[in-house]
């Protein structure tokens, strides 16, 4: 029994010890595709679209309020608003939640952000999110140049601004 251990475990390391360093490569950058449309109802009940930041660049961030990560970023996307109102928006889509649990956790919490409502994950599924909270980084042309999965601090932030031809805050 000992033997067959071995041999199974060695047959197991065979194939990870004959790789060549040459064949090992990281996954290629993912290219910038068009943001998808959407329109959506903010916490006022007002239809918002996409099409409204036509030209404009824009941080787009999904969320919830029962995800932690989200709920540390939340001061920054605050921050970033406040201090780069004048050539970004930053829109804050919450992820299959009701207008009053938001609503109340957005006034609570003193946020300004402009919330937008996605209660059927219908923009989750068309910027294929694969996790909470996601954010993308549109530049003027409409265009996600940068996407990035989990909690971002200023550096994080700052670094995708760059990507969009907006200035670190």
């Amino acid at each position: 029994m000992k033997k067959l251990f071995i041999i199974l475990l060695l047959c197991a390391a065979l194939p990870v010890y004959s790789c060549k360093k040459e064949e090992m490569k990281a996954a290629p950058e993912a290219k910038p595709l068009p943001a998808p449309p959407f329109t959506l109802a903010n916490l006022a009940g007002k239809q918002v679209s996409l099409a409204e930041y036509k030209g404009k660049p824009l941080l787009i961030n999904i969320w919830a309020t029962w995800c932690t990560p989200c709920l540390a970023e939340l001061p920054e996307l605050q921050n970033v608003q406040n201090a780069r109102k004048d050539v970004l928006t930053v829109l804050e889509i919450n992820y299959k939640e009701s207008h009053d649990t938001v609503a109340t956790f957005i006034k609570k919490n003193g946020y300004t952000l402009e919330v937008l409502l996605d209660e059927k994950g219908e923009i989750g599924r068309d910027y294929q999110m694969f996790g909470l909270p996601t954010s993308y980084f549109v530049d003027r042309a409409g265009v996600i140049q940068h996407t990035y999965l989990g909690d971002m601090t200023k550096e994080i932030i700052n670094d995708g601004l760059k990507k969009i031809a907006v200035d670190p805050y």
